[in-house]
């Protein structure tokens, strides 16, 4: 027990007979010892003549009774929306990544990926791109007027491959859509 326990046991006279007789003779021999007693026993004298002002009571009981209260409220479990939101945005953009660099790939029918637009073709072909203002109707009519088959497109590049039978026939096609500048703005070969 450190001194200051003991000197509260002391005032409230819960030393044992003993301890007592043992504090009391060091009373007598510290002055020290004796001017903390002292002035701790007249503060407890002091404390314990005031009266309790009126409604202290009352207030104390009130405010611990509030405090008490205020633990018991429940908590909301998800305080921390920004967080979770977040997470659901990480959790979803991990997943495309997967989905665009993992499973896409292995897809079968995807044709190992990406197909350059120099890429070449096999027989005679052409390379077009379209007017903005091109129909479909108008396009469609062109292509079955050459015999010209639209096997690939649009590319990276927006361009659209046309394959056809013969060479004499994509040299025929090639003369007339550079000649349609209104459906046609590039005609090349690959």
């Amino acid at each position: 027990m450190d001194e200051d326990d003991r000197i509260l046991a002391y005032l409230q006279d819960r030393l044992e007979p003993a301890d007592r007789a043992t504090f009391e003779a060091e009373l007598e021999t510290h002055p020290d010892l004796r001017a903390q007693v002292t002035s701790l026993s007249a503060a407890a004298a002091e404390l314990g003549a005031r009266p309790v002002p009126e409604g202290a009571r009352d207030a104390g009981w009130e405010r611990l009774s509030s405090a008490i209260e205020a633990e018991r409220q429940p908590v909301a479990a998800n305080t921390n929306r920004g967080v979770s939101l977040l997470k659901v945005a990480s959790i979803v953009a991990a997943t495309v990544l997967f989905w665009q660099f993992a499973v896409v790939p292995q897809l079968p029918g995807t044709g190992g990926g990406f197909v350059p637009a120099s890429a070449t073709v096999e027989g005679p072909a052409l390379r077009v791109a379209f007017a903005e203002g091109a129909t479909m109707a108008e396009i469609t009519a062109l292509l079955q007027e050459t015999g010209a088959r639209l096997t690939d497109g649009p590319g990276a590049l927006g361009l659209y491959t046309l394959t056809f039978a013969t060479e004499a026939e994509r040299d025929a096609a090639e003369a007339l859509l550079a000649g349609r500048p209104e459906l046609f703005t590039d005609v090349s070969r690959p």
